[in-house]
């Protein structure tokens, strides 16, 4: 290429030395094939969307584009929060989901916790029943004693594993503390940096947002462990030295839940040995009594986890309101990811307004479509067995009812709408779908591991995707005709680029349209278009030459064909007779055959 202003530059005409927006290009080319390749018959291509997509860009002014290069730069400039939070909630939706199938499980232990709650304080009822054989006469007031006493141990040792849980837990939280400061805080602030790459912030600035505790939890920490470890050491205590087993280890009016488990336990021996004079049976209410103690805190362990079993519904639908407003949330950023993408085709759409012919009859939309095949295959592809005799039984049956209650929802509803439908649909399905599960229920773990897979997927909203569409007089562009399309696509493209002054070189763009439209569509477009860009064009239309006024004409004559014919050229306007004369031979035929068309087209012409 030759510039009056400079030197000359050489760039391939296939575009394979281009570098995307990062490469300028000084001259804008459209192939012979340009329309035919961007309107094939076979749908919207993917180059007719970049192109679409260029336009789109140029329409917005140089300072509302936010200093991106292109098109999809400016897309994710602008919807990159939404998609992060899209991702966010999804994230969410997974833990709530497994922690819900946490909650179902302990639900269903109800039945088996009290049975064993049962069958604990029927043990222990018989074992105190056997002890109290035991007591002789006259021991039955140390016999009550005895009693009172471990009750009180009981209280203790309920105490001690109270406080031993503390301490483990305190253990595992300084590990967490640890942790998150060696690993996942520094990670989280790499993946913030490298999502927000155009913040301008510097490390010191970075640093600011690196993750850590508000308060002095290390301290805190240190302390919890120091203190619950006195009280476990006080709970325990330490064992008195041994006296007259008839003299007991403290009053009778001793407040019992202030001594320790060693004071106590050394109470208990003592009068365990006053109960019966004979040995053996001293050896047997010992044994008795350490079997009630086990099987007491047995029986409140489980007493515990069953009323903990017993609060997993209410537990689990308080979990499941939030698991549908991350659900909501995430069809929130899709939406908003819509507007964003509606908002970049507003300037475009204003032009178009303001135009004319087939400009105006150009309308943008943008649609949420679902892919429900793909999220119904999901599923059929091994997350449910087809097998099995129930509702989802042969494969077509999970893409039918989600049409039927899901589709309409996911493509035009709001978060609430989507929200409802989803509710819908798991009334009628869930339990039917649950019965179709490859996995055992009675396979805790395995089951546990399905369940979190399917409720990511029945959640899931990867299926979902934005499209663009485009209309032209009310029919989408991909159900025109490919000649149709490129009525729509060269005014388009040529139309909103008043503010590309590069020069345009364009090959033959009358192809795959009649003349009519050559006249009508793209005659006045390349006259408004050299008010502020240089066009050379190819063609072989006599409309486009003469009717766009052209400046110059130069006419391309070869020699005999060989391997490389030899090009000779003419240039010059249509005021000069030598060009008039072989503007009409080459593209009217010749002035006979001007004439022969005009007599049986019935026109007169005037000399």
């Amino acid at each position: 290429m030759s510039w009056a202003s400079g030197e000359p530059s050489v760039r391939a005409l296939d575009g394979s030395d281009a570098n995307g927006p990062f490469s300028y290009e000084r001259v804008r080319y459209l192939s012979q094939q340009f329309v035919e390749e961007l309107c094939s018959s076979s749908g919207l291509t993917d180059g007719l969307l970049r192109e679409i997509e260029r336009v789109i860009f140029e329409a917005h002014p140089d300072d509302a584009r936010d200093g991106t290069l292109d098109f999809a730069e400016l897309l994710d400039h602008r919807a990159s929060r939404h998609r992060l939070a899209r991702e966010r909630e999804a994230e969410a939706v997974s833990q709530i989901s497994e922690r819900i199938g946490t909650e179902l499980e302990k639900e269903k232990l109800i039945a088996t916790y009290e049975g064993q709650v049962a069958q604990k304080k029927k043990l222990v009822d018989a074992y105190t029943a056997d002890r109290a054989k035991l007591v002789s006469a006259g021991s039955e007031k140390r016999a009550q004693r005895h009693t009172e006493l471990a009750g009180a141990a009981n209280q203790v040792r309920a105490k001690l594993r109270q406080f031993a849980g503390q301490r483990q837990t305190f253990l595992a939280m300084q590990d967490e503390v640890k942790d998150l400061r060696r690993n996942q805080a520094p990670e989280a602030l790499r993946q913030a940096q490298s999502r927000h790459t155009h913040s301008g912030m510097s490390a010191e600035q970075w640093a600011s947002f690196l993750l850590d505790y508000k308060g002095p939890v290390d301290n805190d920490l240190a302390g919890y462990v120091k203190w619950v470890d006195g009280e476990i050491a006080k709970l325990k205590g330490t064992t008195p030295a041994p006296s007259d087993p008839n003299t007991p280890y403290f009053r009778d009016d001793v407040d019992l839940s202030t001594l320790s488990q060693a004071v106590l336990e050394a109470e208990m021996a003592r009068l365990e040995k006053l109960v019966s004079a004979d040995k053996e049976t001293q050896r047997r209410y010992t044994a008795l009594s350490g079997s009630i103690a086990t099987e007491t805190a047995a029986l409140q362990t489980l007493t515990d986890k069953l009323k903990d079993a017993q609060g997993a519904r209410d537990r689990a639908r308080d979990l499941q309101t939030q698991r549908e407003e991350a659900y909501g949330s995430a069809f929130d950023a899709l939406v908003a990811e819509q507007s964003v993408l509606e908002n970049l085709y507003a300037p475009l759409m204003a032009r178009l307004a303001a135009s004319s012919g087939t400009l105006k009859k150009l309308s943008f939309s943008v649609t949420r479509v679902a892919n429900v095949e793909q999220w119904a295959s999901e599923a059929e592809d091994g997350l449910i067995d087809l097998r099995k005799a129930g509702a989802f039984r042969g494969k077509g049956t999970l893409l039918q009812k989600a049409n039927e209650v899901l589709k309409g929802a996911w493509e035009a509803g709001d978060s609430a709408v989507v929200i409802g439908a989803m509710a819908e649909f798991r009334r009628l399905y869930q339990r039917d779908l649950l019965d179709h599960s490859p996995v055992a229920h009675t396979d805790q773990a395995e089951f546990r591991a399905w369940s979190k897979r399917f409720a990511q997927w029945l959640f899931s909203t990867d299926h979902i995707a934005i499209r663009y569409g485009i209309d032209y007089d009310g029919v989408d562009i991909r159900k025109l005709s490919p000649g149709i399309r490129g009525i729509v696509l060269l005014p388009l493209y040529l139309a909103p680029d008043d503010s590309d002054n590069r020069p345009l070189v364009i090959d033959q763009p009358e192809e795959n349209l009649d003349p009519k439209s050559v006249f009508d569509e793209l005659v006045h477009l390349f006259i408004e278009a050299k008010d502020h860009r240089q066009v050379i064009m190819v063609t072989h239309n006599a409309i486009l030459v003469i009717n766009t006024d052209a400046d110059q004409i130069i006419i391309a004559d070869a020699g005999p064909h060989g391997s490389l014919p030899p090009i000779s050229y003419r240039s010059g306007g249509l005021e000069n007779a030598e060009i008039r004369k072989a503007v009409c031979d080459i593209l009217e035929g010749g002035e006979g055959a001007f004439q022969e068309r005009a007599r049986r087209l019935r026109v007169r012409l005037e000399r």
